[in-house]
């Protein structure tokens, strides 16, 4: 080894040492990098089920609080005082109203009674058939997609027509039990009872829009085809809830290839 490359040996390992710390700075920058791209992603996602958690809570306190003021009412009527009867919830719901005043009677009542009858009835038994076993919220959940389709100018404009659609048909019908042959086993007293106490109770006004206006919904076990189509909207129970997508959501959508 000659002098001059002995002497340039310092120099050798200062540019060495040079670019091991520049190396070193830039793998430190790519890590912080990577690790705040990976923590703006986890942020969005805990924000996103937040949210949710937000969404739900606050459905679940509305139909508390819904429910606990309907108890108070019923408890506040039971208990205070009375200068006559009053009407029973059955006296609406007849099949066969009963004409007790002949004299202020309109023919026009009678075929209203009749009607608000059927129409509790058949949705009496879309919750009993298709959410007997949910619980409440869930039963509320059945009522609340019949009550939109009604509301829809694509399905027909009445609860019946709405529950019975494509009953005619052994296969296609919108509820399966109105076409596999479920109506025909026996009813169980305390479920039916219940769902009809649900049906009064939508059809009174006292509904909350727990789907978030869904018009589909399907049992979590099973996949239709249809379901990609939609929007979700809802999971409540063992039932996924939709809506069909709105014209912004349509434009949005990946074009197929």
């Amino acid at each position: 080894m000659t002098i001059a490359e002995y002497q340039r040996i310092p120099e050798l390992n200062w540019k060495f040492r040079s670019l091991l710390a520049a190396a070193g700075i830039a793998v430190s920058l790519f890590v912080a990098a990577f690790s705040a791209a990976a923590s703006t992603h986890e942020i969005a996602l805990i924000r996103a089920v937040e949210a949710e958690i937000e969404s739900e809570a606050r459905i679940v306190a509305a139909l508390a609080s819904h429910l606990a003021v309907e108890t108070a009412e019923m408890h506040a009527a039971l208990i205070g005082p009375s200068l006559k009867p009053g009407p029973q919830i059955s006296d609406f719901l007849t099949e066969t109203p009963q004409i007790d005043d002949l004299i202020d009677w309109q023919p026009d009542e009678a075929a209203k009674v009749r009607a608000g009858a059927a129409e509790h009835k058949c949705l009496a038994q879309a919750i009993y058939y298709e959410a007997r076993s949910e619980p409440r919220v869930g039963q509320m959940a059945v009522a609340d997609v019949v009550l939109n389709r009604v509301k829809s100018v694509t399905y027909p404009n009445s609860i019946c027509g709405v529950v019975f659609q494509g009953a005619e048909r052994k296969t296609g019908c919108q509820f399966s039990f109105t076409c596999d042959g479920s109506m025909k086993r026996r009813l169980n007293a305390r479920l039916w009872n219940q769902s009809q106490m649900v049906a009064a109770a939508a059809l009174s006004g006292m509904r909350l829009a727990v789907t978030r206006q869904a018009t589909h919904y399907h049992a979590n076990y099973v996949n239709p085809y249809w379901a990609q189509t939609l929007t979700p909207t809802a999971v409540i129970g063992k039932h996924k809830f939709y809506r069909v997508k709105n014209r912004w959501e349509k434009e949005a959508a990946p074009v197929a290839m």
